[in-house]
């Protein structure tokens, strides 16, 4: 039986309630889903509140100018849906248009831009499945913006260490330095009224067109975003600095709305965004997992671990050699996410020993439509007529080390929501960040910078191509048991969101009886993180077989799986990347459990 480790759950009480549970990023973007919901709002309404509140309050994190991948489960459909915000690239943006220029993609600035995506999913989640107006659903971002916030340690923080990028753009300096270019401080009141001008903008057309009924409104305020001054306005100031983005390419611009992805483990439905996203390395992982006894290894044993980790390498395999925008590339996902092709990878993990090379699996027997693979693929060398090197060309960086990646680039939130009625939304909003987003023109928007998980390598199936999205790392979950809602989960962390998820998942399926019902304690448990991937970031960086461990894990547990080969490190507790934020119905009493992470300053709420 799994003991508890010390850790901050004595201190941290467990949050329940009978009606509805929230768990997100920022204390003000949880206040505002509990505001909603408390006004009447379903989880849809507040799950978008806290979107829009995000991107003013969050900014160190997501900006309303990124990007958001959202799953929901609205109980009058009972079925799960993906809505892929994510931005594409520009209908002029080629490799040879990079290449040609001597441009990367690398994260900061205008090169790696795409639509913002998050506006487009919001809106849309609002209108087939929210009841309130936008006016009611961003009145707080709107207030915060026009009147000001406290600004937080962590935000305060990545506005100094990226004063250099700030300063380099006059419009970054409006909003992020005080007029005297002065840095604001932990506490002081920030305003931004620029964006509080264009959000309201979007108020105004939502209002004008108020005799058309809601969805009237909500669709007149997505226009003036993306086909009207305010479009005009980002795609003169990108167009002004060199950008290839036409307003085509805004009007044009649309947040796919589909089944989720899905796979069963041990009776439970798991949920995920399709190939787009990184999700199905999850549900791969999953397929893996369930064919081992986790819980007769014992949590966070060397077995244990050991099975984790490799499970894992074979899906970050997977993943950087067969995920791509599925409007582009055949996507073998049915043979990916098939039970006997998982039983074939998992035969192939040694338990004694750590694979210490990426290598891709073979999935195309087992999907009835998609044959052959002209892309490159991880250990195998590449399919097609370009020669693919094992880790990215000499270009894109060489085979460098992930860990060596400067992560305060680029950072994501999370929000999930379970409301009175049983309907869930999970939402990982990000892009459009503070360190590398540039603000356009007068509207207050960052823009995001997430076509830097483009390849500019034409044997890669994720390289950039006309209105095409990249593959994200962004990956929210939701979890049904026997067809009903049973949690929403999720974290920021780039590549290692999955990670991350995977074990807190594993610790509420494997090992409830050690936390329950303090749903904190079941993500302050020690966790692990590999490197073994290709980086999703420019310049898409490996560190193969790099293991780090938490301090919590006996020191026995980091010789044992040194002596398989793994390359461990032990790091402080609570350092791993993520800030895993949950809710799940207690299946016992019915209550809302919400759960955040100690890693950040996520924070959970019910009532």
């Amino acid at each position: 039986m799994l003991a508890l480790v010390p850790s901050l759950s004595a201190q941290r009480p467990p949050v329940m309630g009978r009606n509805a549970g929230v768990s997100a990023g920022h204390p003000l973007t949880t206040a505002v889903a509990i505001e909603i919901l408390q006004k009447g709002g379903n989880a849809f309404d507040a799950g978008v509140a806290a979107m829009l509140v995000g991107g003013v309050v969050e900014q160190d994190l997501y900006g309303f100018g990124g990007e958001g991948l959202v799953l929901v489960y609205p109980q009058s459909e009972r079925a799960v849906m993906s809505v892929v915000g994510q931005g594409w690239a520009a209908r002029a943006a080629t490799i040879d248009w990079f290449t040609s220029r001597n441009k990367t993609l690398a994260g900061a600035g205008l090169d790696p831009v795409v639509v913002p995506g998050a506006p487009h999913a919001a809106l849309t989640v609002l209108e087939k499945w929210g009841t309130l107006s936008f006016a009611q659903v961003s009145a707080r971002a709107i207030e915060y913006a026009r009147n000001g916030f406290p600004l937080r340690p962590r935000t305060a923080s990545t506005i100094s260490r990226n004063q250099d990028f700030i300063k380099a753009w006059p419009t970054n300096q409006k909003m992020w330095l005080k007029v005297d270019g002065s840095l604001y401080e932990a506490g002081d009141t920030i305003r931004m009224p620029d964006l509080a001008a264009t959000l309201q903008k979007m108020v105004d057309a939502e209002r004008a067109a108020v005799i058309g009924g809601r969805a009237a409104g909500i669709a007149a305020a997505r226009d003036r975003f993306y086909k009207g001054d305010i479009a005009r306005e980002i795609v003169s100031f990108l167009r002004q600095h060199g950008s290839p983005f036409d307003e085509a390419d805004f009007a044009e611009f649309y947040a796919r709305v589909e089944p989720a992805t899905s796979v069963t483990y041990r009776g439970y439905q798991v949920y995920k965004q399709g190939f787009n996203s990184q999700g199905p390395t999850l549900l791969q992982a999953l397929n893996i997992l369930e064919t081992f006894d986790l819980q007769k290894m014992g949590h966070n044993s060397a077995d244990y671990l050991h099975v984790v980790t490799e499970a894992l390498k074979m899906g970050y395999a997977d993943r950087d050699s067969y995920y791509a925008d599925p409007s582009f590339v055949d996507v073998p996902a049915t043979g990916l996410l098939s039970k006997a092709y998982a039983k074939q990878r998992a035969s192939q993990i040694d338990m004694a020993k750590a694979q210490a090379a990426q290598v891709a699996g073979d999935p195309l027997p087992f999907d009835p439509t998609v044959k052959s693979w002209p892309f490159w693929k991880a250990g195998l060398g590449g399919g097609g007529a370009a020669k693919a090197t094992p880790y990215g060309s000499p270009a894109e960086g060489g085979p460098v080390r992930a860990g060596d990646e400067d992560a305060s680039l680029k950072d994501t939130t999370h929000i999930a929501i379970i409301d009175k009625d049983g309907n869930v939304f999970d939402a990982t909003p990000s892009g459009g960040w503070i360190t590398g987003g540039v603000i356009a023109g007068n509207t207050g928007v960052g823009l995001s910078t997430r076509g830097e998980q483009f390849w500019l390598d034409p044997t890669k199936a994720g390289q950039i191509r006309p209105r095409s999205r990249p593959r994200y790392t962004l990956t929210p979950s939701i979890i049904l048991q026997n067809g009903e809602p049973f949690l929403a989960l999720g974290t920021p962390g780039g590549d290692n969101q999955e990670q991350t998820i995977l074990q807190a998942l594993l610790n509420v399926l494997e090992f409830r009886s050690a936390w329950y019902p303090n749903l904190h304690a079941a993500f302050e448990l020690p966790r692990i993180q590999t490197f073994h991937f290709l980086g999703s970031f420019w310049p898409h960086r490996i560190d193969a077989n790099r293991l780090d461990l938490e301090t919590g894990i006996p020191q026995a547990v980091l010789d044992s799986l040194k002596a398989r080969g793994h390359d461990v490190r032990m790091v402080p507790a609570f350092s791993i990347s993520g800030c895993a934020t949950g809710v799940m119905i207690d299946p016992r009493t019915g209550s809302r459990l919400a759960g955040a992470d100690p890693r950040r300053d996520c924070y959970a709420g019910a009532y």
